[in-house]
């Protein structure tokens, strides 16, 4: 119940790695033969990934995976002062990150200007699914007469279910995660709009079964998206609806079709989660990435459903909750 934290490779994106571990491991960066058309795989995948984001190749940046985008677009864009088309100036302030973006964004922003809203900064950083806000700032940019904001979407979590391009969302930046994809661990993206200048150290050298699994995993990502969609968001609510039934004083909000958060008021979510545990189900409290710092008291307990999961396994999972609660609650008040 623990989809969002990571996900198992699917086997054909395992098949589409296989070569490059033995049979075409070559440096795509050496200047023979095999290390050519490894090089001209690499530059497929990128081409690839950018016709499924609405990217041009050259926008294709891989990182270690979404928390090195985010970091990459936080550090990447400098506060600036651009000038406007009528010899005014603009002044941006620095970042502006919307409530609920992801801790590697908050920790990347650190040392550098925060902006009180987003008209002055330069750069926001989102996680929406839709193109309303990025229709705002490229509307805000035209009457103004300036490149700023630039408009940054982590959409790690949502290109499973929604397009969230960069024309889908008119914006300029997107963080992506294989790891969430049904990929490899270790390799994402960053989606850099056709124009948009960052400050980026150089590109090491790429490791091609990583970014061959990737590519694939988008791919399937992409192709099941509305079957995918659908399934998920009737698991999430038949979840739902069995816990309101037995628990009406906990606290449930469904966040994606695959991910439900539940707190109960009076226990804390890490008591609920080793309690799930011991009884085989496997849920967080917060991201993974963010495990080495306390949660606080309020903070839900995150049901994420994938791939995988059978309408057998969600009511095990609501029956196990329910009654792990209730025995948490009984002894609580003993």
């Amino acid at each position: 119940m623990d989809y969002a934290a990571a996900t198992p490779v699917l086997p054909e994106v395992r098949d589409a790695m296989e070569k490059y571990f033995s049979k075409d491991f070559y440096n795509p960066n050496a200047i023979y033969q095999e290390g050519v058309r490894v090089k001209k795989d690499l530059g497929n995948y990128k081409t690839q990934i950018a016709a499924l984001t609405g990217a041009r190749k050259e926008g294709i940046i891989f990182t270690s995976g979404g928390t090195e985008a985010n970091v990459l677009a936080m550090r990447g864009a400098r506060p600036l002062t651009p000038e406007r088309s009528d010899g005014g100036r603009v002044k941006n302030t620095g970042i502006f990150i919307e409530e609920g973006s992801h801790p590697s964004v908050v920790e990347a922003s650190k040392g550098l200007a925060k902006s009180p809203t987003w008209e002055v900064a330069t750069l926001i950083s989102s996680t929406t699914r839709d193109n309303t806000q990025g229709k705002q700032v490229r509307e805000y940019r035209k009457k103004n007469g300036t490149s700023y904001p630039l408009l940054h979407i982590d959409a790690s979590q949502t290109i499973q279910y929604w397009n969230v391009g960069l024309e889908a969302l008119s914006c300029d930046l997107i963080s992506l995660d294989a790891s969430k994809l049904y990929g490899p661990k270790g390799v994402g993206a960053l989606v850099v709009r056709r124009g948009v200048e960052l400050d980026l150290p150089p590109e090491g050298t790429r490791v091609m079964p990583l970014i061959a699994g990737f590519a694939k995993a988008l791919e399937v990502a992409v192709r099941d998206r509305e079957s995918e969609y659908r399934r998920l968001n009737s698991l999430s609510a038949q979840f739902k609806e069995m816990l309101e039934s037995s628990l009406p004083q906990a606290i449930i909000t469904q966040e994606l079709p695959n991910i439900t958060l539940v707190s109960v008021p009076g226990i804390l979510p890490e008591l609920l989660v080793l309690a799930l545990d011991r009884e085989g189900i496997l849920v967080s409290a917060g991201p993974a990435c963010d495990f080495h710092k306390p949660e606080p008291r309020d903070t839900p307990v995150r049901f994420s459903f994938g791939r995988f999961t059978t309408v057998k396994e969600v009511i095990q999972a609501a029956k196990t909750f329910c009654s792990v609660v209730g025995n948490l609650l009984k002894s609580d008040s003993e």
